[in-house]
């Protein structure tokens, strides 16, 4: 029995379209004969390495772990929780309609992501209060997340985590719960919206490339150092849990074989298709890791 029909047989909420059964079969079994040695990872980080539902609560994104604290205020001392929560309200259904064309998405997230930014900066954030936040939420990787990095990094094999949440927040959870990850290493980087401070750790602005949902297509990752270890791996196993996150490779040349695993939270008979259409193989309403564990395990070094 080939891997992939193990994981469908054993594995009820893991789907793959019917006319890409065989396609996907042989994508993989590519990656096995390649070996780590020709395989990068590309994964999202909100909802896709971190859980997005835990005892009928959603979990915070990065965002989320600022947003939804009572400690951050603005500067008529009102809570920004207040204002994203608005923000959230308005713009979160147009980011999750499937029925809705992305090109007509693009500019409400751009409202959005600059929004929220905005409210950051002028709020009482410093570096040292969003590290504070970010060791006493609630946010949790996925089952089997750690084990995943750790095994990239024991083998070097390279990891991009490319989020349009906030990288700030992103690398302080994972000093606290991965110290191996050390961002921008040989095997392991960060591409998201990061903060700059001034010299006291008081928040002036964010990068100007803004990255949010749907335009991660955009960014070329040539002037990164993430880049410079990828030249001579033509694999890659990308991991999202948006119709966006598939442009997460739109800037890498030379790829040979890409397995597209789509986390599907809260899933429908309708997202499940549209998701299917898009994803090579879509893992619904898990909080786990199991699958793209059982597909890194069998690509040996």
């Amino acid at each position: 029995m080939n891997l992939i029909k193990k994981i469908l047989n054993e594995n009820s909420h893991v789907h793959i379209h019917d006319d890409k059964r065989t396609y996907v079969e042989d994508i993989v079994q590519s990656l096995i004969n390649d070996r780590r040695k020709m395989l990068h990872v590309v994964a999202d980080f909100d909802f896709t390495l971190t859980i997005y539902e835990k005892n009928g609560i959603i979990l915070p994104s990065t965002f989320g772990v600022i947003e939804s604290n009572n400690r951050v205020k603005l500067p008529d001392g009102s809570l920004l929780a207040h204002k994203a929560e608005k923000l959230r309200s308005k713009y979160h259904p147009i980011e999750m309609d499937v029925q809705m064309d992305v090109s007509e998405k693009i500019p409400h997230m751009i409202e959005w992501w600059r929004t929220a930014q905005k409210l950051f900066v002028v709020s009482n954030l410093d570096k040292s209060l969003i590290r504070k936040l970010v060791e006493e939420s609630t946010m949790e990787l996925r089952k089997g997340v750690h084990e995943f990095i750790i095994d990239l990094l024991h083998s070097e094999t390279p990891i991009l985590i490319f989020s349009a949440g906030l990288g700030d927040v992103i690398e302080f959870f994972l000093e606290k719960e991965i110290p191996d990850f050390k961002h921008n290493h040989a095997s392991s980087h960060i591409v998201s919206n990061f903060i700059n401070y001034d010299n006291t750790g008081k928040l002036l602005s964010f990068n100007d490339r803004l990255i949010h949902t749907f335009n991660k297509n955009e960014h070329e990752i040539s002037d990164t150092p993430y880049y410079q270890t990828i030249l001579t791996r033509p694999n890659v196993i990308l991991l999202g849990d948006s119709l966006g996150d598939v442009g997460m490779i739109g800037g890498m040349k030379n790829l040979k074989q890409i397995l597209k695993i789509g986390y599907l939270n809260h899933s429908t008979p309708k997202k499940l298709e549209v998701y299917k259409n898009v994803y090579d193989i879509v893992i619904c309403d898990d909080q786990t890791f199991d699958v793209p564990n059982a597909i890194l395990k069998a690509i040996q070094e």
